[in-house]
């Protein structure tokens, strides 16, 4: 189905396309063409980078529950993503979209199981949870 959007024809595909690009930019991702994944010819409406992070924080509030890790290894998890980003900012060295997603996995894994456990911590001393 066709639709005709500012003079040019657009399919539904790229009306939903151009609204999940304007959503990824208010989550405030920087959108790069060249940081981001592709599908046919549509770029994914967030980085390799922020990808990683939405991924794993879905996944992170599904195993939250299930299984208990040490702060200590959501830090270490933290980490490669700070180096990585060092790096890339010092000009030292160029990423890559597999890094890039890779350590977004691992950083938004461990920021959103800290942020659960503060939260839970938190909860239960005012008495909202009780384990």
């Amino acid at each position: 189905m066709w639709l005709s959007v500012q003079g040019m024809r657009k399919t539904w595909a790229d009306l939903i396309w151009m609204k999940s690009m304007e959503l990824g930019a208010r989550f405030g991702c920087h959108q790069r063409a060249d940081r981001s994944f592709t599908i046919g010819h549509y770029q994914f409406p967030v980085c390799a980078r922020c990808t990683g992070i939405l991924i794993s924080t879905i996944f992170t509030y599904i195993f939250y529950f299930k299984r208990r890790v040490k702060i200590e290894k959501c830090i270490w998890m933290m980490i490669p993503l700070v180096v990585d980003g060092t790096l890339q900012y010092l000009e030292i060295c160029e990423s890559n979209n597999r890094r890039r997603f890779t350590t977004g996995l691992l950083w938004g894994f461990g920021s959103t199981y800290i942020r659960l456990r503060l939260f839970e911590n938190i909860f239960s001393k005012t008495k909202v949870i009780k384990r």
